[in-house]
């Protein structure tokens, strides 16, 4: 027994409760010190682990993994204030609450495709939930393999060994990507709670945004497209749905599809703004000054909010009339973001997952690094030369699918598979919808030129600084 406790030499008499208390705390301090020493010697001693390791050490840079240790070490506990209870109550929503919500939707989507026997779109469905995943593990496998270390910088040997892990990693990450970002958001908001403070979103947020963007335009886009389309034509089992009486399956189906389609529109939205804010970080080649443009969100909602309108319910419009030469039209579009990105000297890496996440919607031009991974940092000129390229050759691209179903229109007879029967009335349908595309589409022109001249450019400018009278 301590000198001065329980009585002994004057100490203060405590209690049996006490007494018990503070034993099996002690025991339990010991527990936990000895179970964190064998898994830390199991760690170093597994060599899963340790080839898991590499290959994340491969992927990560070194300077991101210490920050992220920073964050998990004990910090000096203070007190819940209304701002951060906000902040932790808001990132459970928009990280954790919304992607359950997104993605629950898009499996019972799959779901009532089929229950119908309509196994190709239960197929497509899927295929886009998963798609995401299988667009970032190629480009991380590819720069894992890839990468340059040591002084000088030289590639390390590639062997059947690292080959077969990024195999696994191009396989198996697809699978449990959609359990994967909800778990982030998830651990940021854990880390929150946990150090009681904001650091975990400074360093997370930006980067989780990224990863978000990948589920927004990768998934999101196709799904709406996707769903539009089967909604436009009406399909089940390969006929059409009697709109003339419905039956209460075809009323679920069809409740259960517009969900879908109306959280995949503004998922997409959202994430279009989220991950196109500025990015200021202090590595950056051209600084950015978000002080200099406090309108920012407002001309990159209409760029974006025109760009979407346009693209994305253009292409549903040409799945349906020019059906399987609409593919040619993303195919164009993502080899001209290829071509641009490349151009302005982007990494593989980041031509393969901007020129793919960028179909939609322009992304990455102000980006200092992608998901806290893959450094971008274009300069003022290749921000401009990437904004305005990209949104005058994608443009173009879309046109020529207006193009291509107005010659449809007028040299052959347009599919039959949807709601108008009506020659004559499809023939207005189809007309009205060209000049309402093509009108969106110069409109997502001037609105970007607008966007850069007003608020992108301004950004590079350092801040004006007032001498004192």
């Amino acid at each position: 027994m301590v000198e001065g406790e329980d009585g002994v030499d004057g100490g203060p008499k405590r209690s049996p409760y006490n007494r018990a208390k503070d034993k099996v705390g002690h025991e339990m301090t010991k527990l936990k010190d000895k179970a964190t020493k064998e898994l830390a010697e199991e760690f170093r001693e597994n060599k899963h682990i340790q080839r898991a390791h590499g290959a994340a050490t491969d992927i990560v840079p070194s300077e991101n993994i210490d920050r992220f240790k920073d964050l998990w070490e004990p910090v000096e506990e203070q007190p819940y204030t209304t701002k951060l209870c906000f902040h932790i109550v808001r990132k459970s929503f928009t990280c954790v609450i919304l992607p359950i919500i997104d993605v629950g939707t898009d499996f019972a989507t799959a779901y009532q495709h089929l229950k119908y026997g309509d196994y190709l779109y239960c197929f497509l469905t899927l295929f886009f939930v998963f798609l995401p995943g299988l667009v970032l593990s190629v480009s991380m496998a590819v720069k894992g393999i890839m990468r340059k270390t040591g002084d000088p910088p030289q590639k390390k040997d590639i062997t059947a060994a690292r080959v077969g892990r990024y195999a696994m990693l191009v396989f198996g990450f697809p699978l449990f990507y959609p359990l994967v970002h909800i778990c982030v958001g998830g651990f940021m908001v854990f880390l929150c709670i946990k150090r009681r403070d904001k650091e975990a979103i400074h360093f997370m947020g930006h980067d989780l945004k990224q990863f978000k963007s990948l589920e927004g335009f990768l998934e999101s886009g196709p799904q709406f497209t996707l769903q539009s389309y089967i909604l436009m034509v009406g399909e089940k089992k390969g006929g059409n749905i009697n709109w003339d009486n419905i039956t209460k399956d075809d009323a679920v189906r069809l409740c259960v599809l517009c969900t879908s389609v109306l959280i995949s529109f503004l998922s997409l939205l959202k994430t279009s703004h989220n991950v196109n804010i500025p990015d200021p970080d202090t590595r950056r080649t051209d600084k950015q000054h978000p002080e200099n443009a406090p309108c920012f969100s407002a001309t990159l909602i209409i760029f974006n909010l025109l760009c979407i309108l346009f693209r994305i319910i253009g292409f549903a419009f040409f799945c349906v009339y020019i059906q399987q030469w609409a593919l040619l039209i993303l195919i164009a579009a993502f080899l001209s973001n290829a071509i641009i990105l490349r151009c302005v000297g982007c990494s593989f890496t980041m031509v393969i997952v901007l020129g793919a996440i960028s179909v939609f919607v322009p992304n990455g031009y102000l980006l200092y690094n992608f998901a806290g991974v893959v450094v971008v940092d274009m300069t003022r000129q290749s921000s401009k030369i990437y904004l305005i390229c990209h949104t005058i050759a994608v443009n173009l691209v879309f046109m020529l699918g207006i193009v291509g179903v107005a010659i449809a229109s007028t040299t052959s007879r347009l599919p039959d598979q949807h709601l108008i029967k009506d020659p004559v009335e499809q023939a207005k349908f189809v007309l009205g919808m060209n000049i309402s595309l093509a009108i969106l589409g110069v409109l997502s022109f001037i609105a970007g030129l607008l966007h850069w001249k007003l608020n992108v450019s301004t950004l590079y400018e350092p801040v004006e600084t007032v001498e004192p009278l």
